[in-house]
């Protein structure tokens, strides 16, 4: 039997009003607000967390979510939530219950090192880039919060070397941030980078999964409620490349079938996909992330994009591995 909570605000403990369904700009969103001032947004069945996740960006960032500041501390929190009773469930190992996503604004600036500040020009910080000088990025980052910003937009073009060393630079930089203990940019830059997938966005973001899967992999424990919503943009075929190399990238540090439900006939389908990349990948994510599940022997010869010092080139699966 499923243990049942009195739906309280999840910052301060507040007992909720159940969200209602109401017209918004972008669309029907059910959701309501705490006396505190956190905003909460159901997703009743737990198969679109990630629009709703931005649909609660959106109502707490009337200006757009391209115009969060970083010196303000937008905090997110979720739970499994049963919309019919309005009541928490606690249901262990289910994927895909219905979650109530809590964020809220603290109007906190966020903490600097200590230390000489190191200023740079997005010129300045390109050259570094091209070199490859991630230990510098890595310096810089911390006092240059449009790093990100420069991050993303140099990261659109998958044919030029730079979008991939922009791809890598990003988890430098949330190495950086995470062992300085400033979790909060990165997750308001995963919000960004969310809301740049969404059609409402206007913009593209065909490599924002990476750039996210980048940020989880510095300390994927801070961002383990981001894993699932992530994998659910694959649903998306312009995003599906950029969210198998992300979840390849994550299988190199967690188990990943302890965040997400990949079905075979799923598997099957994406290794019967008409590009090769895709097909590549996903028999590299089934090798990566230790799936039970038999990749076909003509599959096993099909090829992907990787980069390596400063080139872009194709191998097969069986030597991708090293690249990934």
């Amino acid at each position: 039997m499923a243990k049942r909570e009195l739906p309280t605000c999840l910052f301060c403990g507040r007992i909720i009003d159940p969200p209602e369904s109401k017209n918004t700009e972008f669309g029907e969103v059910i959701y309501g607000r705490c006396q505190c001032g956190a905003l909460y947004v159901c997703e009743p069945t737990g198969r679109n967390q990630g629009e709703a996740l931005v649909n609660a960006m959106m109502l707490a960032c009337p200006d757009g979510i391209e115009n969060i500041e970083l010196g303000v501390n937008y905090e997110l929190k979720e739970k499994a939530y049963d919309y019919k009773t309005h009541k928490y469930v606690y249901l262990k190992n289910q994927l895909f219950s219905g979650r109530l996503f809590f964020i809220k604004a603290l109007k906190e600036s966020i903490k600097r090192a200590v230390g000489e500040k190191i200023k740079i020009s997005k010129k300045d910080f390109v050259c570094l880039l091209e070199e490859e000088n991630y230990e510098q990025i890595e310096k810089v980052s911390l006092d240059n919060a449009n790093v990100f910003g420069w991050l993303i937009s140099l990261s659109y073009d998958k044919e030029n070397p730079i979008s991939w060393k922009a791809i890598k630079a990003m988890g430098h930089v949330a190495k950086a941030y995470v062992e300085a203990e400033e979790v909060e940019p990165l997750r308001n830059t995963i919000r960004k980078l969310l809301w740049s997938m969404t059609d409402e966005s206007g913009g593209v973001g065909w490599r924002s999964a990476e750039l996210i899967g980048e940020i989880i992999y510095a300390e994927p424990s801070l961002f383990e409620d981001i894993i699932p919503i992530l994998w659910s943009q694959r649903e998306e075929e312009s995003f599906l490349e950029s969210v198998l190399r992300s979840m390849i990238k994550l299988s190199n540090k967690i188990n990943l079938l302890d965040y997400i439900k990949i079905e075979d006939n799923e598997l099957r389908e994406l290794l019967q996909h008409k590009s090769e990349e895709i097909r590549a990948l996903t028999a590299l994510l089934v090798y990566k992330a230790k799936i039970n599940f038999s990749v076909p022997e003509n599959i096993k010869d099909a090829s992907l994009s990787v980069y390596n010092r400063g080139e872009i080139f194709k191998v097969k699966i069986s030597k991708a591995e090293k690249y990934l």
